[in-house]
């Protein structure tokens, strides 16, 4: 265990760095939801991540965005299908942003089903402005042998957040900046080589070619198409793609179309030297996911019942695949499979699963090589739901930290020391908190709000606790010894 002044120090260096013109646009997630509008908020301000639930008034699908300002404060977020702003109130004129079968289907139940079918940027015209990008779903190949629905157009959404008494207002609305037969889903962007300006990228259907979409500080500028590599068949369902957060590769993956990966160039969006490796559908079954570490180095590959690891910088990057994880069978309910996956500000990949748990998968040192990934299994508990969702967003900065760091927020810098053992967990009566070696502190039991449930005295290596007036929900348990030493644990509370 290190010392506390070395501990200190380690923080405070992270601290400064990730200080050091950082922008915390990408802080607050928004995923999951339910029938009364409510859904799970991951606060990246706060080390470790505070995780609770909220009222959006949103039902996150497939897509799923969120915006923050500078300073890591939400400004607003959207399903595809509508814009939120910060009092989980429809934005002024934020509504109906996807006419057609998304809105006539899709949009009364929860959000457009398209994987990546929305992100947002900040505009370089200034602080204010930001776009929201998303695809439509209609019917181009009606009456041939693809798939008939499709997405044909790629609408943008101009936001100006001084609007509205700074709630924010849509002040254009329904734009095409794409007209064309396009992948069903998977839109990302990455910052332009002069680091104001953006790019953002969206898949041509049944091709190797990309629109890429110029956003300068004159706006929205006319798609450029660029193509290279594996052309792709209309079996381009179930696909995640993603930037390194170096902006120099960009990375396209479903089961029939294998692990595609680019460089790329962010002055010209050119797409070069492209790598496809094939991934057998027995492995996959439909499931795709894939993030990159935050030091650009380690790609994960989310297959189904298996998560992969390849190194970007080897030099045969087929070669260096690794299989860091296989499914344990875990449910809760419902089987928590690899799915779709998101580098955090905290320097964790999160996965999600392929249906609706109270579970996000982790992985705790994605810039280490190998098993030293620490990847834990379900390792997240959450209040609320999750429906497969995982916010789609750029990547804010890059970072260069050995493998064991990760970033921090700002608003707690607690000394984690480590986790309680919870069994049962979930738990409807009774659970149990341990810890390997006999300690005497205070601990305290807090809800999903931050509120304290219960307080008292810790002797020992164990505790049972009785759940049995306590509400359904997530509870937060915390101990601090009379050293000093801090330990935390999580419990969900369910009732049959």
């Amino acid at each position: 265990m290190r010392t506390l002044t070395v501990l200190l120090s380690f923080v405070l260096i992270l601290f400064s760095l990730n200080l050091d013109a950082q922008d915390k646009r990408d802080y607050r997630w928004i995923i999951g939801g339910n029938s009364a509008g409510g859904g799970i908020s991951l606060d990246f301000n706060y080390f470790p991540v505070d995780i609770s639930y909220q009222q959006t008034g949103l039902f996150m699908d497939g897509s799923n965005t969120s915006m923050s300002d500078q300073d890591g404060n939400l400004l607003f977020s959207s399903n595809g299908c509508k814009i939120i702003n910060q009092q989980g109130e429809i934005m002024l004129n934020g509504d109906s942003i996807n006419p057609g079968l998304i809105e006539d289907i899709y949009c009364s139940s929860g959000g457009s089903p398209l994987i990546q079918g929305v992100i947002a940027i900040p505009s370089p015209e200034g602080d204010s402005i930001f776009y929201v990008f998303n695809v439509d779903f209609v019917t181009p190949y009606a009456g041939t042998n693809f798939l008939e629905l499709a997405p044909q157009r790629l609408f943008y959404q101009k936001v100006d957040l001084a609007q509205d008494s700074g709630y924010g207002a849509v002040v254009l609305k329904n734009q095409v900046a794409v007209f064309d037969t396009l992948a069903r889903g998977n839109i990302q962007a990455v910052k332009q080589s002069n680091g104001q300006d953006w790019w953002v990228i969206v898949p041509k259907s049944h091709s190797n070619c990309y629109f890429l979409v110029p956003v300068t500080s004159e706006g929205v500028q006319p798609a450029q198409l660029k193509c290279a590599g594996n052309v792709w068949n209309d079996q381009d369902l179930g696909a995640q793609v993603t930037f390194s957060p170096d902006g120099k590769k960009y990375i396209r993956f479903n089961a029939w179309n294998g692990l595609n990966i680019f460089d790329f160039d962010t002055s010209t969006g050119d797409l070069l030297n492209p790598i496809h490796i094939n991934f057998s559908n027995d492995t996959i079954n439909y499931i795709a996911g894939v993030a990159v570490s935050s030091n650009s180095r380690y790609l994960y590959v989310s297959a189904r019942k298996n998560i992969y690891q390849f190194d970007l910088q080897a030099t045969d990057i087929e070669s260096s695949k690794i299989k860091i994880a296989t499914w344990d069978g875990y449910q809760n309910p419902y089987p928590t499979i690899f799915y779709l996956a998101a580098l955090a500000p905290d320097g964790k990949i999160y996965i999600s699963n392929t249906s609706s748990t109270f579970n996000l998968h982790v992985i705790n040192k994605p810039n280490c090589p190998g098993l030293s990934c620490d990847l834990v299994q379900h390792g997240i508990v959450l209040p609320s739901y999750n429906f497969a969702t995982i916010p789609n967003m750029p990547h804010y900065r890059q970072s260069y930290f050995e493998c064991d760091s990760t970033l921090i927020g700002t608003k707690e810098l607690p000394v984690q020391w480590g986790s309680v053992v919870v069994y049962p967990n979930p738990a409807s009566i009774e659970t149990t908190f341990s810890l390997p070696t006999p300690v005497e502190g205070q601990w305290i039991l807090t809800d999903a709000s931050r509120q304290n449930i219960r307080i008292g005295k810790w002797e020992g290596t164990s505790m049972n606790l009785n759940l049995e007036n306590l509400v359904p929900g997530l509870y937060f348990f915390n101990l601090t010894t009379k050293s000093g030493q801090i330990f935390s644990g999580k419990v969900l509370v369910l009732r049959s």
